[in-house]
């Protein structure tokens, strides 16, 4: 069992003690009814049966226009789990019109939340549980679907409940630098679904917005989306820049509503503010932005999601 110790000062301390949580069940329901502690994930259904023995545990969207398979465990997770996840995959990847008709029979959409189905999508792999073997982090690079491996631990100090959640690296993410492209998203992706002279002023932007966070020592990685590039830690974005449309394209920054109004650009205002994914956008005309006017923001999305 671990304890996370607050300090107040140098004469006061909180100690928090993990609680376990059993069984696997309200591990789900807090993940479920819990707002942003998945952040940029849309969850569609808990307890999907598959089967009349199997049922996967949540299933969800995200804006890499990803169909997320996540199981949960409630103790140690052992190498077990990984046939199956892939047999859940494998059901997902023949039955995509039973996770269409669920998305589409939600009575609450995120308005500003799309899932492109005509286009080709991945089924992404997220197994949640209190620790894992080591056996979990090497096999898990193995699999043909991209996975995500994330701790996740519950402490109370008395009053309040805490949530620990921390997502591992596998054995070849170990050898990644800090910042990486996924190769699948080039510069003519962009220029062939885009407009070709707006997706280069997209790419040229990305890659500035690369060398800034280099830059600044920021341990984030690069993510290379249908209509976004995202800079990442861990789990949740950060910042980055995504299309408005085939043309345009804004500046993102994670940062709570309350934020946005204590910061001014010189010479921009906010174009949007999304309530379901918590980030602010700010419309630009092309790669040669000053980027220095939006480093307020840049550092207030950092320490909103890194902290200081």
């Amino acid at each position: 069992m671990a304890n996370l110790i607050l300090i107040k000062n140098r004469n006061e301390t909180v100690n928090m003690n993990e609680v376990e949580v059993h069984p696997e069940e309200a591990i789900e329901k807090i993940i479920f009814e819990t707002e942003n502690i998945l952040p940029d994930v849309f969850l569609l259904k808990r307890q999907l049966q598959v089967s009349r023995e199997n049922r996967i545990d949540l299933i969800g969207l995200d804006k890499e226009n990803n169909i997320l398979i996540i199981e949960i465990k409630d103790e140690v997770v052992d190498e077990s789990v990984i046939p199956q996840v892939l047999n859940y995959a494998i059901w997902v990847e023949g039955h995509p019109d039973a996770i269409k008709s669920i998305w589409l029979a939600q009575k609450n959409l995120p308005g500003d939340f799309s899932f492109d189905w005509e286009k080709p999508y991945n089924i992404k792999i997220v197994i949640i549980g209190p620790s894992f073997k080591p056996s979990v982090q090497k096999s898990v690079n193995k699999i043909n679907y991209p996975a995500d491996l994330l701790e996740f631990k519950k402490f109370n100090d008395g009053t309040h409940d805490y949530i620990f959640l921390n997502q591992l690296m596998t054995e070849e993410e170990k050898i990644a630098r800090p910042v990486r492209t996924i190769r699948e998203y080039t510069e003519e992706f962009y220029k062939k679904h885009r407009n070709p002279k707006s997706a280069e002023q997209f790419w040229v932007l990305a890659n500035r917005i690369e060398k800034y966070v280099k830059k600044k020592g920021w341990t984030l990685q690069r993510n290379n989306c249908s209509f976004f590039i995202s800079f990442k830690y861990g789990f949740p974005q950060v910042l980055g820049v995504q299309f408005l449309g085939t043309k345009s394209f804004a500046l993102f920054f994670k940062i709570p509503k309350k934020t946005i109004k204590k910061i001014k650009i010189p010479g921009y205002e906010i174009h949007r503010y999304d309530d379901q994914w918590k980030q602010a956008l700010y419309k630009v005309e092309s790669a040669n932005v000053n980027l220095k006017k939006f480093e307020p923001l840049f550092i207030a999305a950092y320490n909103n999601i890194v902290g200081k």
